[in-house]
């Protein structure tokens, strides 16, 4: 399934507009509510503006309520509405406006007070009990608040490593409330005007205008038709940022100054446009990542990564043993290396994340290393699946699954014979839950893994990373249930046979049943060899598909493909 057209870009204030206007006409109908400028009483208790005015605590909060038209709104109580409303109390609406630079609320625009709200607002009202097993909640702005219980002190919490949770569920009638002793910031700024809040970053903002990233840098979502339906497909970015004075460091003074570095140091014969172009996109990456999650440490200390620019990728080497985070991370190390700028680093905006970095960062082929390619690692999925179910932090008690087989990643094809699996769809995303093999708990990649369900001659195809050219051994991981026994047993069916191609090129074609190779009975993760060796002879992301060739598929009700991840490891 592909997406068929592209209607139009949504930026950044369009966004916040679309986002105000939809909780207006649907959460916040304020201007339909037939008790508009009425107050909501009840005899047990009262609906949560009018709680939070009867509360000296709250008075500044209440006058931003006020302010932004959002007072009633939040004093709604008709069946099905309710909330959680993240309150800061007046010392924190103190420190909030210390922080963006003004005096008080009547400096900030109404638009931006009105964001305020809806992003220390949830449409739905949580229980302190269940509010303390979550780690992201999504707010009335749509965008995912990460939260940290505190365990040392009861009832306390951190939200987005900034908002300061002191006291949890305050009971309102139509809804909860957690009391803030430190407000948290609204996301109203895309990666791209953060470069330009940073005032030390003219050149890269000149490169990124000249080039278009700052056009593209500015898109929050499309809106596009999947299935003949209407959608919203948010846009995620992850920013390298180079200062002035970095640039300044390689002799780098203005645009035409890194036009010129540039075109000295390439050898291909590549337009100093096109040059300028790569080393914008060189410094995007298409879905957002802290530096955590880019030096996160898998088989190997170094991990290749994929940027924006065509074929172009770049590495991060972590270094476990240094307690100074500025050391940690290295990327390109056996290039013009850089390292992140902690207090620069990490950076949230409306659309991703903003990283610093010590140099340059010019465009550089690295050496093959090992790729973990996670088969749920894709914005396109991302964009489907929900923020509090998309790859978790940590393995699941119970796995949820949410129907991915629209994402523009997979082109797909269900068999004319179908399935009788009922428990999966075509394909879907699936959280993991952790195993016990040989007394070691065994989890997935990024806890999560892609079930296929596609009958039998059922196909998909879907692109891998970008692999630095060469030679590489390839191995499978899958999710073993006891429902596939059979598959374990070829007592139905010959085991879950596959043809895989990369590229649909001949020479890569390999018939494998990774089932039949699961050295256990018992439930659990397990790799096993699908290429001992296969060559790119260019580095370049490449199209892998697979064919099912078991009739198992479409006759067998536990019939599943639950794949985690693909692993490249080079040979030398």
């Amino acid at each position: 399934m592909k997406i068929l057209k592209m209607l139009n870009r949504i930026a950044a204030g369009a966004i916040l507009a679309l986002t105000v206007s939809a909780c207006d006409s649907d959460v916040f109908n304020i201007n339909a509510d037939p008790f508009k400028d009425q107050t909501y009483i009840n005899i047990l208790n009262s609906p949560i503006s009018v709680y939070l005015e009867s509360e000296p605590d709250f008075t500044e909060y209440v006058k931003a309520l006020k302010y932004s038209d959002t007072y009633n709104a939040l004093n709604q109580s008709t069946s099905g509405v309710s909330f959680t409303a993240f309150a800061p109390t007046n010392e924190a609406m103190q420190d909030f406006y210390s922080r963006r630079g003004v005096e008080g609320l009547e400096n900030l625009s109404k638009d931006y007070v009105r964001a305020f709200v809806l992003y220390h607002t949830l449409p739905d009202s949580i229980q302190a009990e269940t509010f303390v097993t979550k780690t992201s909640v999504t707010n009335l702005s749509s965008d995912n608040i990460s939260i940290s219980i505190d365990p040392d002190n009861a009832g306390q919490a951190t939200l987005n490593d900034e908002g300061q949770v002191v006291q949890m569920g305050i009971s309102a009638y139509n809804g909860k409330i957690y009391v803030l002793s430190k407000a948290m910031t609204p996301l109203v700024e895309t990666v791209y005007e953060r470069v330009l809040q940073t005032g030390t970053s003219n050149i890269m903002a000149a490169a990124m205008r000249e080039t278009g990233w700052d056009k593209e840098l500015s898109v929050i979502a499309d809106t596009v038709i999947v299935d003949g339906k209407k959608t919203i497909s948010k846009r995620y970015y992850t920013v390298f940022n180079v200062s002035d004075a970095v640039f300044g460091e390689a002799g780098i003074g203005s645009l035409d100054d890194l036009k010129t570095k540039m075109a000295a140091n390439d050898d291909r014969g590549v337009g100093v446009d096109s040059l300028l172009r790569e080393y914008v996109a060189y410094h995007v990456m298409t879905n957002m990542y802290t530096t955590a999650n880019l030096g996160e440490v898998t088989t190997t200390d170094t991990r290749i990564w994929n940027s924006a620019a065509k074929n172009q990728v770049f590495t991060v080497k972590t270094d476990t043993l240094t307690t100074v985070e500025a050391d940690k991370y290295v990327l390109n190390g056996e290039g013009v290396s850089a390292k992140f700028i902690p207090e620069a680093s990490n950076v949230l905006a409306k659309n991703g994340y903003m990283h610093q970095l010590t140099s340059w960062l010019p465009v550089w082929e690295p050496k093959q290393s090992v790729v973990v390619w996670d088969l749920g690692d894709y914005t396109e999925i991302k964009n489907i699946v929900s923020p509090e179910d998309y790859q978790p932090a940590e393995p699941v008690a119970s796995e949820s699954r949410t129907r991915v087989a629209n994402a523009a990643c997979f082109t797909y094809e269900m068999s004319e014979s179908g399935t009788k699996n009922n428990s999966f769809s075509d394909i879907d995303y699936v959280t993991s839950k952790s195993y016990k093999i040989s007394g070691n708990t065994v989890k997935a990649n990024n806890n999560d893994k892609v079930v296929f369900n596609l009958g039998y001659m059922g196909f998909v195809q879907m692109p891998t990373p970008t692999l630095v050219r060469g030679k590489y051994k390839v191995e499978l991981t899958l999710i073993y249930t006891a429902t596939q026994n059979f598959m374990r047993q070829q007592t139905k069916g010959n085991g879950g046979l596959l043809r895989m191609t990369f590229d649909d090129r001949e020479e890569t074609t390999v018939f494998t049943a990774p089932y039949t190779k699961v050295p256990s009975a018992l439930p659990g993760i397990y790799t096993s060899t699908i290429y001992d060796e296969v060559e790119f002879t260019e580095t370049s992301s490449h199209n892998f598909k697979f064919v099912v060739l078991d009739p198992a598929a479409s006759s067998e009700s536990g019939f599943s493909l639950q794949f985690d991840c693909i692993t490249f490891t080079p040979i030398e």
